[in-house]
């Protein structure tokens, strides 16, 4: 049935042409009841009398009448018309990946968010045991609020038929087709599917398949033979932790691919936040102002400041010492003489201070320092000195009428300059060294933050296995009425919080003890892997 634009047919008029299949065209139709925009896959007129498709056509009609999911294109109806297999579904508006694919290879994030979305969609397809069987870019449509929509559904299901497999198929279908259909394996189950998946997403992060030939047949050759080149030789820039994922996805043997959707996915989530938690400090850093590593030369430094202000405050502490050490000396040295021994006789008559000069010398000594330090403090003997500086000197008498008597009170307070005694100056302020507090242990870096976030989803990927295949055995061991051996599920309980601590830890950037935790998850790891053989 080839339909006109502005035909009518049932309650749905046509309003375009949506794309062609080996199978079927599918067009876009309003509901002339509803007014609703939908789309209507029709059954091409030609294959109308080759039962075999019509039965995939059918099959497909029922596959997605039980399949009702948020990243799944949506059955609406089905009907009969003139002879002729409708089957109206939700219309996606958007691209398909393989044209996204034409204008370049996405972003990293983007592109692992579209694998995740089809992933949760064969997670759910896998659950209700459907196995789609043409998984590829093609069959994934990108709306424009970024919603992946799994499509074409058409051969689930379906038997290990070669003809019903690969009649209706286009050539790129070849490029993503695991080497279990290749080989036309009867029970193909959903690591197929996720084969596919990797290669898809292997396309998505390189721009470049992992096999190509000049025909099918060396198509699926390599896809039996050849290991495909490493997803991080082609782009160094992706991580350790994806690399690895998309080649165990596209390994050769189902058993050593990701046994679940969910699997697959987990091991994704941890290199999504792998990548996009340590770039929310960088980018900041990057775009901070950096005029303080290109300021000019006479930009005063901020340090300048806090170097007067200490230099200050100790030339102050060493002027209070110095007054506080002269104070003591004459107050408390022994040679201070008392009032009842202050002589009444000239200055001109005071003894001559012992000194280790020779004694010829005494009688004619330098003149006194005009500058007073905590070295120059008074010796035992007072010097001999002019009468105008003895009398300076000495302490007053209690008979002069002009100059008090000290009180005990008053010996206490600071000695008051005068013209003929100069103040005690604080000591030559000497260069200070500026004391720089030692500088705070530096964080971890971003290389270092990548290596062991990818450490980490390594550490998940082999754990999100192991997890899978002791989901099997438990339900394999209840349904007989049995329970897991306590040497499954010890080492089971200490991985899960050996993950979850170092999981934490890593949030916190604190690598040594994710670290510490990481490896005593890994050594719990190995004891399962080799109890269930993985």
């Amino acid at each position: 049935m080839d339909l006109e634009i502005g035909s009518i047919i049932g309650d749905y008029q046509v309003t375009g042409v949506l794309g062609a299949g080996g199978m079927g065209k599918v067009y876009k139709v309003r509901n002339v009841i509803s007014d609703r925009v939908e789309a209507m896959k029709v059954l091409l007129p030609d294959l109308v009398a080759m039962p075999e498709l019509a039965d995939r056509f059918l099959r497909e009609i029922k596959v997605l009448a039980m399949l009702n999911h948020p990243n799944i294109a949506q059955l609406h109806t089905a009907v009969r018309a003139n002879n002729q297999l409708l089957m109206v579904m939700e219309f996606v508006e958007g691209e398909t990946l393989d044209h996204r694919l034409r204008q370049g290879a996405p972003p990293l994030p983007q592109a692992l968010d579209c694998i995740a979305q089809v992933l949760s969609a064969l997670d759910f397809a896998h659950t209700h045991g459907v196995v789609h069987r043409d998984i590829k870019p093609a069959n994934m449509m990108l709306t424009p609020s970024g919603v992946v929509k799994l499509m074409d559904f058409g051969i689930a299901k379906a038997t290990a038929d070669n003809k019903l497999t690969m009649t209706g198929t286009t050539m790129g279908s070849v490029y993503y087709m695991s080497p279990e259909q290749i080989q036309g394996v009867a029970t193909l189950d959903g690591r197929a599917d996720l084969y596919s998946v990797g290669v898809t997403l292997y396309e998505l992060v390189t721009g470049k398949r992992p096999f190509d030939g000049e025909s099918q047949y060396s198509i699926m050759a390599a896809h039996l033979e050849k290991s495909p080149v490493p997803p991080i030789a082609l782009d160094p820039r992706l991580p350790q932790a994806l690399n690895d994922a998309i080649l165990m996805a596209v390994a050769k043997d189902p058993n050593a691919r990701f046994q679940t959707a969910a699997a697959f996915r987990n091991a994704l989530a941890g290199v999504a936040a792998a990548i996009q938690s340590p770039i929310a400090p960088v980018a900041a850093a990057a775009t901070a102002p950096v005029a303080p590593a290109v300021s000019a030369a006479p930009t005063p430094r901020p340090i300048a400041a806090p170097s007067r202000s200490k230099r200050w405050l100790w030339m102050s502490v060493g002027g209070v010492a110095a007054a506080a050490a002269i104070v003591c000396a004459i107050e408390f040295a022994p040679w201070k003489p008392t009032h009842a021994a202050v002589p009444a006789t000239p200055p001109s008559t005071a003894q001559a201070q012992p000194s280790p000069a020779p004694p010829d010398t005494a009688t004619a000594p330098s003149p006194a320092p005009q500058d007073s330090t905590p070295a120059a403090v008074p010796t035992p003997a007072p010097p001999t000195a002019t009468p105008q500086q003895s009398a300076a000197a000495k302490p007053p008498a209690r008979s002069s009428p002009n100059v008090p008597a000290p009180t005990p009170a008053a010996r206490n307070q600071p000695v008051e300059p005068s013209a003929a005694q100069p103040a005690p100056q604080p000591p030559a302020p000497q260069p200070q060294q500026i004391a720089t507090p030692p500088a705070a242990p530096a964080g971890p870096t971003r290389a270092e933050i990548l290596q062991a976030r990818e450490h980490f989803a390594k550490l998940q990927v082999r754990a999100g296995s192991i997890r899978d295949s002791l989901g099997n055995l438990k339900r394999t061991m209840q349904s007989q009425g049995m329970a897991l051996n306590a040497k499954f599920t010890q080492p089971e309980g200490l991985m899960e919080t050996y993950l979850r601590s170092a999981e934490q830890a890593l949030n916190q950037s604190d690598l040594a003890a994710a670290k510490e935790y990481g490896d005593k998850a890994e050594r719990q790891i190995e004891v399962l892997e080799k109890l269930l053989n993985l």
